[in-house]
């Protein structure tokens, strides 16, 4: 257990949140540092798509810091994991993504699992999901 009182163990909710908190905070500084790029802060999960129909920026970044923050699992499960993550976000709005990001990156050394429950539950449960 971590002082928050959530678990590391590969799968877990816990390990999830423990993962997510460092992820998430690398998606507020894409979302931040692409405001600074191009026409202005992302308003979409498409923006700045590389390729025609592919992922945009905030896309690619959740991937690749999902995927960072997972290096302890096999990458095929991380891969997986990351990517059902984001499908169920993205099933959302992209404002209530935003939403969760600065509400993690506001909290981001007290966030439990009971607080992202609380205010952002749907997120708690596509990381269950994902992680079974």
């Amino acid at each position: 257990m971590t002082g928050t009182g959530v678990g590391r163990r590969a799968g877990s909710l816990g390990a999830v949140v423990n993962r997510l908190r460092c992820f998430l905070a690398v998606v507020a500084v894409v979302v931040l540092a692409s405001g600074c790029v191009g026409s202005g802060e992302p308003v979409s999960w498409e923006d700045q798509a590389v390729e025609e129909d592919g992922p945009g920026l905030v896309e690619r970044e959740f991937i690749a810091a999902c995927l960072a923050a997972n290096d302890d699992l096999p990458t095929v499960r991380a891969k997986d994991f990351c990517g059902c993550v984001l499908g169920r976000i993205q099933e959302g709005t992209f404002d209530e993504f935003k939403g969760l990001d600065d509400f993690i990156d506001k909290h981001r050394d007290d966030v439990t699992v009971a607080m992202l429950d609380e205010h952002y539950g749907w997120f708690v449960e596509a990381t269950e999901t994902c992680a079974a």
